[in-house]
């Protein structure tokens, strides 16, 4: 693996790091970008999200977008810049929100069609817990909802 730098939003100009991600999403997603800029820009202002973002030579190649609420952590976003794909890039960024202080569990959505998405997460330790009919469009798709759970809900009350 090439060397990589890991960062986070704060380490970037909002608009600049929007404009980045809608393009490298443009290009690893088959059908483009699931957001517009505009949506990405929104989604990086907001205080309850964040990113993990995997440079090489200075240029984003991967990122996660997430929300925290309390003890959960929802995966909005994930994309691997085609040309630095399997690299190991998704698993490094999954270990990361595994790696979140004070998680339960950790949700996603993920396309029923989107094989090399869906045998990341199961890998590493995502199970199907429900199906949303027509969720994605362009084309329609349905999700598959699945849920991983970092801790014991128990634990915590010990």
């Amino acid at each position: 693996m090439n060397n990589f730098k890991i960062k986070e939003k704060k380490d970037y100009n909002l608009t600049e790091l929007a404009d980045s991600l809608y393009n490298l999403a443009e290009a690893a997603y088959q059908t483009g970008s699931p957001w517009k800029k505009e949506q990405y820009l929104t989604d990086l202002t907001n205080a309850l999200t964040n990113y993990f973002i995997i440079e090489e030579k200075g240029t984003i190649v991967a990122f996660l977008a997430y929300q925290k609420i309390v003890d959960e952590v929802e995966v909005a976003n994930l994309a691997v810049h085609p040309k630095s794909q399997n690299k190991g890039y998704g698993g490094i960024l999954m270990k990361l929100v595994d790696k979140i202080s004070g998680v339960n569990q950790i949700f996603l959505e993920v396309r029923v069609k989107n094989f090399s998405a869906k045998n990341l997460y199961l890998a590493h330790g995502y199970e199907v817990i429900s199906r949303r009919a027509d969720y994605y469009q362009n084309p329609i798709e349905d999700a598959l909802i699945m849920v991983k759970k970092v801790r014991s809900i128990l634990e915590n009350e010990v």
